[in-house]
């Protein structure tokens, strides 16, 4: 493509958001931060429903083990305490 061609068609692009390259909206981050928290609790809750769900048998004391790590960082991470 040669140079007028390309002017053309830059020219027909929308001007960027005004803030430059990387202002990111504080709504926006906020939404992430929710979205994050809510996929964290809902992870919390799966867990909790496998722990309690799970046989008390030695053979899957390992995994019941991993899963309670993994809802106790979890729970850190929220803010959430037993």
């Amino acid at each position: 493509m040669n140079n007028r061609a390309m002017r053309a068609v830059s020219s027909d692009l929308p001007a960027p958001p005004a803030g430059g390259a990387g202002a990111a909206d504080p709504r926006s981050l906020l939404v992430d931060s929710a979205i994050s928290h809510a996929e964290k609790l809902r992870r919390v809750l799966q867990l909790e429903e496998w722990i309690n769900g799970t046989p008390d048998t030695p053979m899957f004391e390992a995994t019941r083990r991993s899963w309670q790590e993994q809802r106790e960082r979890l729970l850190g991470e929220l803010h959430i305490g037993n």
